[in-house]
């Protein structure tokens, strides 16, 4: 078999991630690709939670609805998962939990485990549940212990050589087990290990932390909110390694003032929140714009308004990025369409600010943000370094002389003096000022210093990333996406064309500023468009259309809190043809189940 998708469930709390990741790790080591989508409630303890890997010999992109295994810690994970099996499908339980009553297909092939039992012949204890669990899916699909071995010690070595030596053994016996007692040679789906060489397996987050990296970052500060934590995690957790500085803040408001005022001391700063941190953020960023100070800011989205479900997922928050803070101003917003430009444009990121000295945004969202995805090591001499015009060596000043930091120029772009640097002390303030800083309420400056700004947007078009096609460029259907569903749309781009239906995908990973023009060249190529969008008001279209004019033929949408399934789109495109193209214009998507993994004892769970 060449493809595998395995979910491990249960309450938070038993390890369910712990398992995924585990798992995806060792098949990515393997040369294998594998994709880790986790999902879980806004709670510490209790409810609902799932990860799923996605495993397979071929190139993919995104988490699948259907799986081929569940793994359940808990009797919630065979309730939960169990209709989303294929055939043959297989679940993987404690033989102390009973399923009976949960109505499951007779086709579903089960596997129970005398855990405790496992565990006292193996010398471990009920936090090695998960460990036994792995091992007896292994052993299922036929895949060696090795890599497990080795990650488990490399997790357990320094807890100490007995640690790690338990570990192992209760994964050999429930390997044995399954192998000896369960019969696994008869469960007909195996998987081998890859032919490439091993690679990494990484997440949004964490992709995005490196590329601020290897961009020069030197300080980051926020305040935690999930999605974007992860970023604040993984950076303190390399930041003597990385020579840098991360400030965990007392709120929002100083994570981003933090910023401007490394920002403007000359360090590449960078700060990071979710929509509702990011609400408080926004007066600061439109004092940035006007001070000219380069600021990063990445916005992991989830849904909304206010505080919404906080752990799932949208691509809501575009306009609000586009319009945060009062008043007209420049800004360039990034949004990443995968692993690898959530690394590339982060990096880039910091480039734009600093040459162009505005805010850049790099939008991402909780899908992209937190799952997991294999990949090669990330090439890190495509990133350079440009810092833009930087005053050095001035001029001695006259006396009442004043340096011009703000000095209107051909290009928009004035030279930024740092403090410190002889002849070139100026004030940076939030209000209207004139060439050397000072504040001013001259109407003929105002209207100098403005259109001042407008003149850097035609230099920053040159540079910043195209939209691109993925397929045949004479597609019968088009799929406009932005930002993370570019991974369900390319799954689906393959998933159509072996049905026969010709489509192909035009991505984009920048969605401000807008090059009229030029996107309207791509756009009258296309045959028939169809917006996919993460949201319930099809956002960028609406972008779209105000800058360009351009209106697509029909609107795909989710807005339940998951992003697009890639199953999701091929059944939306084969509704949108098979009505010959004069049917409904927005179509929504949602699910077909109507769970609620906060609230498990809804469903008589415990």
């Amino acid at each position: 078999m060449t493809e595998l998708v395995i979910k491990v469930g249960g309450q938070a709390g038993q390890g369910a991630n712990v398992v995924g990741r585990t798992l995806a790790k060792i098949f990515a080591r393997s040369g294998l690709n594998v994709i880790g989508y986790p999902e879980y409630p806004s709670l510490v303890r209790g409810g609902h939670n799932v990860y799923q890997i996605r495993v397979s010999k071929n190139k993919i992109y995104s988490p699948v609805e259907k799986c081929n295994i569940i793994i359940a810690l808990n009797k919630d994970a065979v309730f939960f998962h169990h209709k989303y099996l294929q055939e043959p499908g297989a679940i993987i339980y404690d033989s102390g939990v009973d399923v009976s009553n949960l109505n499951l297909d007779k086709k579903i092939m089960l596997y129970p485990l005398p855990i405790k039992e496992i565990l006292e012949k193996g010398g471990g204890d009920a936090k090695m549940e998960n460990i036994v669990m792995a091992g007896a899916l292994l052993s299922l699909i036929g895949y060696p212990l090795d890599e497990f071995n080795n990650i488990l010690e490399e997790t357990f070595s320094r807890k100490g050589k007995e640690v790690v030596e338990v570990n192992q053994n209760c994964a050999k016996i429930s390997y044995d087990y399954v192998k000896n007692n369960l019969k696994s040679e008869n469960f007909p789906l195996k998987i081998s290990k890859g032919t490439e060489k091993g690679k990494m397996i990484i997440g949004g987050n964490e992709a995005a932390g490196m590329g601020a990296i290897a961009g020069g970052l030197r300080f980051y500060a926020a305040y935690p909110m999930t999605p974007a934590s992860g970023v604040l995690h993984y950076l303190a957790e390399v930041e003597r390694k990385a020579n840098i500085v991360v400030k965990h803040t007392e709120d929002e408001i100083a994570a981003i003032n933090y910023a401007v005022g490394a920002a403007y001391a000359g360090v590449r700063a960078m700060t990071g929140s979710s929509g509702g941190g990011f609400a408080l953020m926004t007066e600061t960023i439109g004092m940035a714009a006007l001070a000219e100070t380069p600021l990063v800011i990445y916005l992991a989205q989830r849904t909304g308004p206010s505080t919404g479900m906080p752990t799932w997922t949208e691509q809501a928050d575009l306009k609000f990025a586009l319009n945060a803070s009062q008043g007209d101003f420049l800004r360039v917003i990034f949004a990443p369409g995968s692993i690898e430009e959530s690394f590339y444009l982060t990096a880039e990121a910091f480039n734009i600010a600093d040459k162009y000295q505005l805010p850049v945004m790099v939008l991402t969202d909780k899908f992209l943000a937190e799952s997991h995805f294999s990949c090669e090591e990330f090439d890190q001499s495509e990133i350079k370094i440009e810092r833009g015009k930087i005053a050095k060596n001035l001029p001695k000043m006259e006396s009442m002389e004043r340096f011009k930091r703000y000095k209107i120029t051909n290009d928009g772009v004035s030279e930024r003096s740092f403090p410190g640097e002889p002849n070139g002390m100026h004030v940076a303030t939030s209000y209207v000022h004139d060439e050397t800083g000072y504040s001013t309420e001259s109407f003929k400056i105002r209207n100098e210093m403005v259109k001042k700004l407008e003149k850097k947007l035609p230099y920053i078009l040159k540079e910043l990333p195209k939209p691109k096609i993925y397929g045949k460029e004479n597609a019968e259907i088009t799929v406009v996406v932005w930002g993370s569903q570019l991974l369900p749309a390319l799954d689906a781009l393959k998933m159509l064309e072996n049905k026969g239906i010709a489509v192909n995908v035009l991505h984009f990973s920048v969605v401000f500023p807008i090059d009229e023009k030029e996107i309207l060249g791509i756009l009258s190529k296309c045959k028939r468009t169809v917006m996919v969008e993460n949201n319930s008001t099809a956002q960028f279209a609406g972008i779209l259309r105000e800058y360009t004019g351009f209106v697509p033929d029909f609107y795909v949408l989710r807005f339940d809190g998951r992003q697009f399934f890639p199953e999701n789109i091929v059944e939306k495109i084969i509704e949108i043809k098979n009505s010959d193209f004069k049917g409904e214009k927005k179509l929504v998507v949602s699910e077909k189940e109507d769970f609620e993994y906060y609230n498990t004892q809804k469903f008589g769970l415990m």
